[in-house]
This record gives C-alpha cells, structure tokens and sequence, in this order.
C-alpha cells in the first residue's frame, strides 16, 4: 500500500495546509496511516479520527468485503453472512469493507465447530456468544468514555492525545482475551457440574430450577433526577453489587437488564437468601435506591443461556406485587426453603389462568 502523505490528505478532504492547527492535525494523520489506517478508513472517520486508532488495532489489517471474507475463509456466502447475522451484526452491503481479518478465523472455526455440534447449535452459540460481547464490549466502551476521553479531551483539541490513547487502550485486547479465555473454561467446568447435578431427574434442555427477579425502585424517577452520566453510575453500582450478592450466596446471574437481575438458584432456601440478602443490601446503600424481589421454583426451559417458562413469568409477576423493599415468593417456595413467611392471600397474576397464593418473606434478623 503506498505511504499516504500531506497532499493525498488534502486531495480527500481531510487536511487544510492553511487551517490552524494544520501541523497537529497532519502528525495525526500520519500516526493513523503509521497504525494502518487506509484513505478509506481516513474519510469514513474523518469526523471522529481519534477513535481509528483503536478500530484499526483491534480490526487486526485491512477491512474486507464480504466477497473478500468468503475467498479467504473457504465457507460459503450464506453462511458467513448467517453467522455474521448470529453474532448481532447488520448484513454488510456486496462493497460495504466492514469486516475484520479476524471473521476469516470465526467463520472457519465455526464451520469445524458443526462437526461436533451440528449446524443450528452452532448458529445459537454465535448468538449467545455475540449478545455476551456486545455486552461486553458496551462494558469497555463505557469505561473508556467516562474514566479516560474526558480528561484526555479537555487538553487535546486536535485529537493526537486521544488517538494515542486509543491505541493504548486497545493493546490491551491480547491481555483482555486471556481473561476472557480463562473465564470461559472455569464457566465450562462449572456449568457442566451444575447441570449434570440434575441431569438425572430432567433433561437436557428442561430442569426444576428456582428463579428470582429484583428491580429497583423508583428507576424512572431516577432517570428523570440523575444526568446520564450519574445515572449509569448508580446502575454500573446496582449490577456490581447485585452480581456479587447472586454469586456469593451460590447462585447464578443469567443476565443484568438495566435495573433488574434475573438469577438462578438450586434450590429454594438458597434463592429466598439471595432475595433477602439482596433487599437488605440496598435498603442500606447510601447511592443505589432500594429493591423488591419475586421469586418462583419448577421446571424451566434452558436455551442460549437465559431461562423460559411460566416459572420465570411467575417470578417477574411476584416482583410487581412485592412493595418496596419486600420480597414476594409463591408460598410453595417458602414452605420448601423453610424460612419465615407472612401469608398474603391468593392473588391473580397476570398470564396465569388460576390464582396463586403469595407470601412475603420474613428478614432473618427480625
């Protein structure tokens, strides 16, 4: 690729030999083109620069077409563009170059990965996999944005600080997935020593579980009183906070959606605690309001990491009828995890055809 210099800025629009700052803007120009960035990459950046830096470090080479993908990956078209779709990324365009050297590797991994599996459970492991990283990468975005941009920003009009940070930033993706492959082999051997627990007395998609919703209270007050950025604090706090409670207390967070957690527990006694354990830990927290909970047990449908059914229905329909602070069970649950309970009547939920008899937990230490 031949070196891009000052008047091929100029020719695509990107530098003004004659604008202030012209010196600043050129050097970093030149340290996008040092990293890899192509005349494409400038112009389609051109109004966020910095941010190319770490596209092109994490991108890993040139961007491809999906036609370019598909020769060097050695799958067909439609099926890279399944996976792509799988992964929760738009159908790029026939010219769109919006695809990274690193798709070659996952569509011929996910291609040898149909041997073992079959086609279709793979296609739900890209989309397990792919809703994980979005979540992920929203996670590092975020942490970027508000612990290092700002005050990188404030002393860098031009952008070259930034960029460099940037890059910074993204050096860090070797390390990054080290961890992530560390974690992802200690949740395999712990996933499958929870499931072959029950495997026994169910199946392999269906199996008793207890579930538990927790909301947070008064969230859309909160929304309206906090500035996004104050908001995503309490929430960033909420989801801290609630994961560890969930985990330490031996259960499972199936997913944080904002200002609820859904989790999963074994058994009753141990969701009832999580539930309690979680209301008593934010009536306390001096930032983060205070929470409610429901929590069901029975069969639930496991698929792509979440959990279905009229159990978990039941548990988002007991959190609604739990006042603030409280925590409401079906009176099955509570009789089984033998813990103090306060009888509220039979109660007709919504979705559910007959009424179903609720109780309020008792704290343990009243």
């Amino acid at each position: 690729m031949p070196e891009l210099s000052a008047p091929d800025f100029e020719s695509l629009g990107i530098y003004d030999p004659d604008a202030p700052e012209a010196a600043e803007r050129l050097e970093l120009l030149n340290y996008l083109v040092s990293l890899g960035a192509t005349a494409e990459d400038l112009v389609l950046y051109r109004e966020e620069l910095p941010v190319l830096a770490s596209v092109v470090a994490i991108r890993g080479g040139a961007a491809l077409t999906v036609s370019e993908a598909v020769e060097r990956s050695s799958v067909s078209e439609e099926k890279l563009l399944r996976i792509i779709r799988a992964a929760g990324f738009p159908e790029p365009g026939p010219g769109d170059r919006l695809l990274g050297e690193q798709i070659v590797g996952l569509a011929a991994g996910m291609a040898a990965a149909e041997a073992v599996f079959g086609e279709d459970a793979v296609v739900q492991l890209v989309r397990v996999m792919g809703s994980a990283m979005a979540r992920l990468a929203d996670a590092i975005v975020s942490a970027f944005l508000v612990n290092v941009e700002p005050a990188v920003r404030d002393e860098d009009p031009v952008g070259l600080g930034l960029a460099h940070a940037n890059a910074e930033a993204a050096a860090l993706m070797p390390t990054l997935n080290a961890a992530l492959d560390i974690l992802l082999r200690q949740h395999i051997i712990a996933a499958r020593r929870t499931i072959l627990a029950d495997l026994a007395d169910s199946g392999y998609e269906t199996r008793p579980m207890c579930v538990g919703f927790v909301d947070l209270v008064g969230s859309t007050a909160l929304a309206q009183r906090l500035s996004t950025r104050e908001l995503g604090s309490v929430l960033s706090e909420f989801e801290h906070l609630a994961a560890d409670v969930v985990t330490s207390a031996g259960g499972r967070v199936v997913k944080l959606i904002g200002d609820e957690v859904l989790y999963t527990a074994s058994d009753e006694a141990c969701a009832c605690t999580i539930a309690l354990d979680l209301a008593g830990t934010f009536a306390e927290h001096p930032v983060v309001p205070i929470v409610r909970a429901g929590v069901a047990a029975g069969d639930v449908l496991l698929r792509e990491g979440d959990v279905f059914g009229p159990v978990v229905n039941l548990a988002a329909r007991a959190v609604k009828a739990a006042p603030a602070g409280e925590v409401v069970a079906a009176a099955t649950v509570a009789a089984a995890a033998g813990i103090r309970a306060e009888p509220l009547g039979q109660h007709q939920l919504k979705g559910f055809d007959d009424e179903v008899e609720l109780c309020r937990l008792v704290p343990h230490d009243i």
